[in-house]
């Protein structure tokens, strides 16, 4: 999160902890801030906690989970409030996040490892194999050349938007009246794919080698289920006492609110009933055979469960092509 929008988000979280106090808005905070998130917020804690005594913003310096902690006779619960422009909880991380928390150790980073095994390259090789680029996408001295001829390829194959690429290349080449041009880029596209698919399966392997930290394979899972899906988010909270983290969790003291920019509704996540029952014994990642996602599991040999899936993806163009990064998605949800 950027200064500016750390600025309105902490002037909206100390605006809504007056609101639903009863006190009168500041005008400096309404200025700074987005009254209208604020009142919506605040009206929603007064709804789920008719007995609250006071709401109090955490701040930067509260060495705990949540931006607002609200006070009721039955104790403390901690609130982390998240504004987003639209639905959904899950997080889209950048595609070393599990090296760079080392939950595996000494192991290679994934944007390392393609490097190291010349994916760069082969992909280029592949995209090279094509005659038919217009001459503005032809120079290969500038970074966006790869990205510029996928996107050719697809105008090619005519991908229709939300489209998966493989698939429809895999139409064209079972197309009888496609033309020639039509099925060299549906094969070249098919090539990268496959070519994806065994880095990614060859990076697995790597991983199976490498030692994990099964504390901070914990940590990662309960900060995610907790609501911090970012790298930042992560860094200042990765250091929290996980015991503390579990303990608030087991005492149900600790809420997501996501309040949606654009319509001002507010939604509410229990982290502890998605982690209810739980035993986090022998917690690990656990690798599949075959397959471009890794999994968060706990529990004894005859009760494994999983936390989280964690996909390898990319996120534009098609795969292998452009912004790797790894999806992540809590089964329970």
């Amino acid at each position: 999160m950027g200064k500016h929008e750390r600025g309105w988000v902490e002037a909206t979280e100390k605006l809504t902890a007056r609101l639903a106090n009863g006190a009168e808005p500041d005008a400096d905070l309404e200025d700074e801030g987005r009254p209208d998130l604020a009142e919506a917020l605040a009206d929603r804690l007064r709804s789920d906690f008719p007995d609250l005594t006071a709401v109090r913003h955490a701040g930067n310096s509260y060495d705990s989970l949540g931006d607002l902690i609200v006070e009721s006779p039955d104790g403390e619960t901690f609130v982390e409030a998240k504004f987003v422009a639209s639905g959904g909880t899950r997080a889209n991380l950048g595609q070393d996040t599990l090296t760079q928390f080392e939950l595996f150790e000494d192991a290679t980073a994934w944007s390392d490892f393609r490097d190291e095994i010349g994916f760069p390259e082969d992909r280029e090789a592949l995209l090279r194999e094509f005659d038919g680029y217009p001459d503005d996408v032809r120079d290969w001295s500038y970074k966006s050349a790869v990205y510029d001829r996928a996107k050719h390829l697809k105008n090619v194959l005519d991908v229709s938007r939300g489209q998966n690429t493989g698939s429809r290349a895999d139409e064209v080449l079972a197309d009888p009246d496609a033309t020639e041009t039509e099925r060299e880029a549906a094969r070249i596209v098919d090539a990268i794919l496959d070519l994806d698919r065994e880095e990614k399966l060859a990076y697995f392997d790597h991983l199976r080698e490498a030692e994990q930290n099964p504390r901070n394979v914990e940590t990662f899972a309960h900060l995610i289920v907790c609501g911090y899906h970012t790298a930042d988010a992560l860094e200042e909270h990765f250091d929290d006492d996980l015991d503390e983290i579990k303990r608030l969790l087991e005492a149900d003291a600790y809420r997501l609110y996501e309040v949606n920019r654009n319509s001002g509704t507010v939604s509410v996540e229990n982290p502890s009933a998605l982690l209810a029952g739980f035993d986090w014994v022998d917690t690990r990642v656990e690798i599949p055979e075959d397959g471009t996602s890794v999994s968060v599991v706990t529990g004894p040999p005859d009760d494994r469960r999983r936390v989280l899936n964690v996909a390898y993806n990319w996120k534009n163009k098609f795969q292998g092509i452009q912004t790797p990064s790894m999806n992540v998605f809590v089964p329970e949800a």
